[in-house]
């Protein structure tokens, strides 16, 4: 555990380097990177150690327990492995808010390794209010300020609801060890259904699950593009984390738990991914896509547990280890999508998809790196989120073919199915309309390539994501290994031929990579000896055609979404001489403001009673105090004298 505390101590040396040399800005830009660089290396070694097979280790921070198990080790690596790059990227931000950043990473570290309720829960509200400040940073705008209000509140919530849980949890022994809770989880009242709704509340909120992820679209469509890449590839993950820490603890959560996660996570992948569809503003966009993919991780870990529940123990470890490399996975190719957005937005200031257009020709680099982690969210090979998805399908297809209720899966598959189909649809529309065809306003056609130093963090994002796609067994082996120790199976004994099939799925994504290399190289050659045309696209006979004729992010997805009605969440205002639509966040909008609303209403006309006179205040007491005589006295209700 040195090796971790020192690149923790590291993370925070970075902050402070930045802050107190901010009046010599290149020494601090040089000291932070070093530094930060230095401190997730370093704090990441010992997970890469115990996940090639080495033994578990514990530590101490002064009388609180630390440790890194497998677990632990594979979200140590969620963490740091896109935090660095989100660090880098935003090395050239203002001193305070990189010092809150590199701070941020090592709350995040101390959550995944914390072996005791309170270590445990201050590293998980120091990352929740820290994560506020950032997603704040540029408070001067309006929808900054309510995105952050409306964060702040659902994250607070989540933490009341994991203070019960674990009050609940420890008992009149008050034991708070994470050893003493899992020696306790065989006498908890009902398989402990208390501690599993709470920890599905409180962990889901933080996850962004629907209907939970009504603060997650705003405060990551509205963060600075280095800080929406963490707070969706790694912050949300914490509560991914909380629900494996939990059934980990537990041992054989109930079957009903399962079938909830498992429904949780189609309704969240499925409804992410239309909603996701519907949006025009490209950071909201790839934030709904956050809420679809969280789906797809609660199925995998939904068909872990079934799997636990229902004794068959390939579906136990697959599931797990889906879930576990999506978690992965998704942290890559979604900080990359966010890096890659926020590289458009400060090349056009736009990130109305609608005013975009034609910046392939202009920003080549990121058109290429966004492109990559396209492909790798939509699942599709050669890239790692085929890998991951793969794994979950597995998972959920050996549920179809075992015996009993958990055939019921077949379900979640055809799920599954749709959110890729959907998920293609979006992707299509948003490299379309952002990067090809022809700049549909003056801020996209002034659009130009980002920075070294913005790129060089999406590169290595990319190559990550082509590495896991290309070999995946350098990832899948290290899942199933985690996925086991959820599961408490050896993977050796669960005989399901997995490193052939996972040998084969290398193979064939080799063999993609090849085709698509020497495909591309054939492009290539074929552009230099065949000079290049230029020539006004075809118009329908049209005599004048501009840039306003191409589709819109509406046209695209209009035909499929008008299929889903009002679940798409659109809304349409027409006249005589415009259409408009416009996306809806619908559980917000629909459902928590108007509550809010009734509640203040309501709260407003008891205002009257609040006077500011004293002697007015005197008597509410005095009231109060009469009818607590009286009830004692038997004269109200009953009660006994």
């Amino acid at each position: 555990m040195t090796l971790y505390f020192v690149g923790l101590a590291a993370l925070v040396a970075a902050g402070l380097s930045a802050l107190l040399l901010r009046h010599r800005p290149a020494l601090a830009d040089r000291s932070y990177g070093l530094l930060a660089g230095a401190g997730c290396v370093l704090a990441a070694l010992p997970a890469v150690r115990v996940l090639a097979g080495g033994p578990a280790v514990e530590g101490q921070l002064g009388s609180w327990a630390f440790g890194i198990d497998l677990l632990s080790s594979a979200f140590l690596l969620v963490v740091l492995i896109p935090g660095l790059a989100s660090a880098l990227y935003g090395a050239r931000t203002p001193s305070a808010a990189r010092m809150l950043f590199v701070i941020e990473l090592a709350a995040l570290a101390l959550v995944v390794t914390a072996r005791g309720v309170i270590p445990f829960l201050i590293a998980w509200e120091v990352m929740a209010v820290l994560a506020y400040f950032l997603v704040t940073f540029e408070h001067e705008r309006a929808e900054v300020r309510r995105a952050g209000l409306v964060y702040l509140v659902a994250t607070h919530t989540g933490t009341l609801a994991l203070l019960a849980m674990f009050a609940s949890w420890a008992g009149p022994s008050g034991s708070l060890g994470f050893d003493a809770l899992a020696a306790r989880a065989g006498t908890l009242p009902g398989g402990g259904a208390v501690v599993l709704c709470l920890a599905l509340f409180g962990f889901g909120l933080k996850a962004g699950l629907v209907p939970l992820h009504f603060w997650l679209p705003d405060a990551h469509a509205t963060a600075p593009s280095h800080v929406s890449a963490l707070m969706s590839g790694v912050v949300i993950k914490m509560g991914i984390y909380g629900l494996f820490r939990v059934v980990s603890l537990l041992g054989v959560p109930p079957a009903w738990w399962g079938w909830l996660v498992l429904a949780l996570g189609a309704v969240s992948a499925v409804l992410g991914v239309l909603w996701a569809l519907a949006q025009h503003d490209l950071k909201r966009l790839l934030a709904y896509h956050s809420v679809e993919n969280i789906g797809i991780i609660l199925m995998g870990l939904g068909a872990g547990v079934l799997g636990i529940s229902y004794r068959v123990p390939l579906v136990a470890i697959l599931g797990f280890a889906g879930a576990v490399l999506h978690t992965l996975n998704h942290a890559l190719f979604k900080s990359l999508l966010f890096l890659g957005a926020g590289a458009t937005y400060h090349a056009t200031g736009t990130r109305d998809l609608d005013r975009l257009g034609g910046l392939a020709r202009r920003m080549p680099l990121t058109w290429i790196t966004f492109l990559i982690a396209s492909v790798a969210i939509v699942g599709l090979p050669p890239l790692n989120g085929f890998v991951s998805e793969w794994v979950v399908y597995r998972a959920l297809v050996g549920g179809v073919t075992s015996a009993g209720p958990i055939r019921l899966s077949l379900v979640a598959v055809a799920a599954l199915a749709l959110v890729g189909g959907l998920a293609l649809a979006c992707f299509a529309k948003v490299c379309g309309i952002v990067f090809l065809g022809a700049p549909r306003s003056a801020e996209a056609a002034q659009g130009h390539e980002a920075d070294a130093g913005m790129l060089a963090p999406m590169f290595g994002l990319a190559a990550a994501c082509v590495l896991i796609g290309l070999a995946p067994a350098l990832a899948v082996g290290p899942a199933l290994a985690v996925g086991g120790s959820v599961a408490r199976v050896a993977v050796d004994t669960a005989g399901s031929g997995i490193p052939e099939a996972v040998t084969r799925i290398g193979l064939l994504s080799l063999m993609l990579g090849a085709l698509l290399a020497l495909g591309s190289l054939a492009w290539g050659v074929l552009r230099r000896r065949r000079p290049t045309k230029q020539a006004e696209t075809w118009g329908c006979g049209y005599a004048l055609p501009t840039a306003r004729m191409q589709y819109t992010a509406s046209s695209f997805a209009a035909p499929l979404l008008a299929a889903y009605g009002p679940l798409s969440g659109v809304h349409e205002t027409r006249s005589r001489t415009a259409f408009h639509s416009h996306a809806r966040e619908i559980v917000l909008e629909g459902a928590i403001l108007p509550v809010w609303a009734a509640v203040r209403g309501a709260l407003w006309r008891l205002r009257p009673i609040q006077h500011g006179r004293l002697w007015v205040y005197l008597l509410y007491l005095i009231a109060v105090l009469l009818l607590l005589l009286l009830y004692l006295a038997g004269l109200v209700g009953g009660a006994p004298r």
